[in-house]
Order: C-alpha cells, then sequence, then structure tokens
C-alpha cells in the first residue's frame, strides 16, 4: 500500500523548525523537572505498594488520616471498590508493606482476635484449621491432609475468582463443602473487610541500585546502536546521526513524563528501551535507501539531496508503521488500565518523536556533521610533495 504518490517533500529545508521545537519541548521538561522532580515508582523511591480490594465502600477519609505522607487513588472502576495506597521511602529494610497490612487487618476487623479471616488469609491457613478441626473425620493420615488441603484450595480459588468474599455464604457455597465443613467455617471464620490484591516492599538500598542500572541500560543501549550504524554504513556521519536521534526520543519522551507527572517505574525504563529500538529503525531504513541511492546515482549530489530523496522514497513506509503503531498504543491508553497506561503514553510518545526525528532531526544532525568534515577537509593544508631527482640529472650533476 502506498499513500504518498512520488512525493518530493523538502524535509532537510525544514530541518531547523524541527530542531527548534525539539529544543524547546526539551527546554520546558528541564524546567518541570526543577519545579516538580520525578515522581520516582516504588521501585525506584522505595517504600511500599498496597492493593486492596473492599468489601464495602473504601475508607478513603479514614485510610488518607491514618497515612497522611500515602498516596491514595482508585484502582480499578469505582464498583470495583479497590484501591492502590503508596507509602514513602523507610530509612530501614524491613518488610514495610507486610506492616501496614497487618495494622489494618487489626483495626479494620475486630474479629480477627478470635477469629480466622477469609479475605485475609491464603489456603494454608485455612487448611490448618480444617486439619485440626477435622470436621469430616478424615484422621491425621496423608490421605486427610491432601483432603483437606484440596478443600481449602477450593475455597480460595473461590474468592479470587469473585474478587472478595462479601458474607460467609460465599465461601460456603464452594464445591466441595459439607455441612460440617460450612459449620466449621461459620463458627470459625469471618469474612473481613478488605482482601490484598498485591503489596511489594521495596528497600531504599534496592531503589539506588535499580536508579543506577536503568541509567546504564538505556545509556549502553543508545551507544551500542549508534556503533552498529556506524559498522553498518561504514560512516561515523550516519553513526553520530542514529545516537542523535535515539537521545533526541527519549528525551522527549522523558521530557513528556515529566509534564503528565507519571510515575518512573520498571514499566517506564521498559518503554524507554523499546523506543531506543523502535526510533532506529526508520532511520535505518532510510540510511539504506541513501546508500542505494547513491550507487545507482552517477551524478554526485550533496547529502542534503540524498537524504531528501530517501526520506520522499520511504515516507509511505514510514507513516504506515508508525501509524499502526500508534492505533494499538491509543487502544491500550483508553482500555489497558492504569498499570499499563504510563507505559503506553511514553510509547506513544516515542512513536510521534521518532517518526518527525528521522524526518527532521537526523538529516540536520547528518548535514551539519557532512558540512562541518566538508569544511575541515578543505581547511587543512596542503603539504607540498618532495622534488624528485631524475637519475641523469644526478650523473651530469656529479660530472
Amino acid at each position: 500500500m502506498q499513500i504518498f504518490v512520488n512525493p518530493d517533500y523538502k524535509f532537510v529545508k525544514h530541518r531547523w523548525k524541527g530542531v527548534a521545537v525539539s529544543a524547546v519541548f526539551v527546554l520546558a521538561g528541564i524546567v518541570a523537572y526543577f519545579i516538580w522532580g520525578v515522581n520516582w515508582g516504588i521501585d525506584f523511591a522505595g517504600g511500599a505498594a498496597i492493593t486492596l480490594k473492599f468489601k464495602d465502600a473504601p475508607p478513603i477519609a479514614q485510610l488518607r488520616g491514618r497515612f497522611p505522607d500515602a498516596t491514595i487513588q482508585q484502582y480499578g472502576t469505582p464498583d470495583n471498590r479497590a484501591l492502590l495506597i503508596r507509602l514513602p521511602e523507610q530509612k530501614r529494610e524491613t518488610d514495610y508493606a507486610g506492616q501496614i497490612t497487618e495494622s489494618l487487618h487489626r483495626d479494620m476487623n475486630p474479629e480477627a482476635a478470635s477469629k480466622l479471616d477469609l479475605n485475609y488469609y491464603g489456603a494454608d491457613r485455612l487448611s490448618g484449621l480444617f486439619k485440626q478441626l477435622d470436621p469430616d473425620n478424615r484422621g491425621t493420615n496423608p490421605a486427610a491432609v491432601a483432603y483437606y488441603d484440596q478443600l481449602a484450595r477450593k475455597v480460595i480459588e473461590k474468592r479470587s475468582s469473585i474478587g472478595i468474599f462479601k458474607t460467609l455464604q460465599d465461601a460456603t457455597s464452594t464445591a466441595g463443602i459439607t455441612a460440617n465443613d460450612a459449620r466449621v467455617l461459620n463458627e470459625k471464620t469471618f469474612a473481613g473487610a478488605f482482601n490484598i490484591l498485591n503489596q511489594e516492599t521495596v528497600g531504599p538500598q534496592v531503589g539506588s541500585e535499580l536508579q543506577r542500572k536503568a541509567l546504564i541500560a538505556i545509556i549502553l543501549s543508545s551507544l551500542a546502536m549508534g556503533l552498529y550504524i556506524w559498522f553498518r554504513f561504514a560512516d561515523l556521519t550516519f553513526g553520530l546521526g542514529a545516537v542523535a536521534c535515539i537521545i533526541h526520543d527519549v528525551a522527549i519522551a522523558l521530557s513528556f513524563m515529566l509534564f503528565m507527572r507519571l510515575e518512573f517505574s520498571l514499566n517506564i525504563v521498559a518503554a524507554l528501551l523499546m523506543i531506543v529500538g523502535y526510533s532506529i529503525n526508520d532511520t535505518v531504513v532510510m540510511y539504506d535507501r541513501v546508500r542505494e541511492n547513491k550507487r545507482k546515482i552517477k551524478k554526485p549530489m550533496p547529502l542534503a539531496e540524498h537524504l531528501d530523496l530517501a526520506i520522499n522514497q520511504t515516507l509511505s513506509r514510514t507513516i504506515l508503521t508508525s501509524g499502526s503503531v500508534f492505533l494499538v498504543l491509543v487502544a491500550l491508553i483508553a482500555f489497558g488500565g492504569d498499570v499499563i497506561r504510563g507505559f503506553a503514553w511514553i510509547l506513544l510518545m516515542g512513536v510521534i518523536s521518532g517518526t518527525y526525528s528521522t524526518l527532521l532531526i537526523v538529516p540536520a544532525v547528518a548535514v551539519g556533521l557532512d558540512r562541518w568534515t566538508s569544511k575541515r577537509a578543505a581547511a587543512a593544508p596542503v603539504r607540498p610533495e618532495p622534488t624528485r631527482i631524475e637519475p641523469a640529472a644526478r650523473k651530469r650533476k656529479a660530472s
């Protein structure tokens, strides 16, 4: 499919307009950094992230009063009755998230002192209760142990399928539960206020180490791409242009992240590394077309004209490829949920910046380097060749 028939757009002529727009965008990102800083995620800043699903309406006001330094936000749709709680970094290595959820469990569930909370504990605790009371008179042999383990797993699997037990009837209606099992559940257990969907704790040392490794990964991948282009096309100008393209696209994506106050997490690092690989794709195709045209076209042409010709020849492919990826990312932003949304936004900005950097930024760098090297070569002093004395002249002079 070709959407442009014999295009002849002068992209190189307008390259400095693209450079100016990018420079303004990146400078605005730097200003945003000094004003707001980086919204580090738990992976990098350390701290705790807890996702809780509540049986009734989430007590947001109560939780904010209890944890004034925490970030508390709705997780999913309002009907899901779930909250994501982010707690700031602790200076020591502890199970911070576990301590928080345990204290919430005690305070919000007074019955927990004497009964087992089916919404809080897993299959191991429920299985232990069944084995202790032996409601089905199975004894203590290995077959009985396996029976009660399987029964407890069925109950917890049902909780996972419906999200949370609202009443004990949700648990007692599990397939395989006998009347005696139901009696034990009604007497010895209760459906607590919340269920833990996820909890994680990252200590300060781990967070600092992840920051360092993420930065190294982005830098090394960018340099590796530049070296690949250099050796692939045997041209330092092309290699430096590719590195400049990658740096530009990553800088644009990071600036956008700072504007939107997106959380810098491992998902964002993955998105940035994908941008490094994606943005170089169009550049490689365009460079390859330049090399082919140099072989086919016998008359001498400046690099600017070669770049314009190659960009126009690959323009349909560029727009179609970027457009299809663009539509997928828009769908992820709209329907992907909170977990994937930041990742999709960063990739979307990477696709947009990667497309116009191939059209405007790479030509600006390549043409600038080409003209600079040409001027240096022209300004270099020409060394006079030494005068050669013919052998016959030497003999006459000697005689």
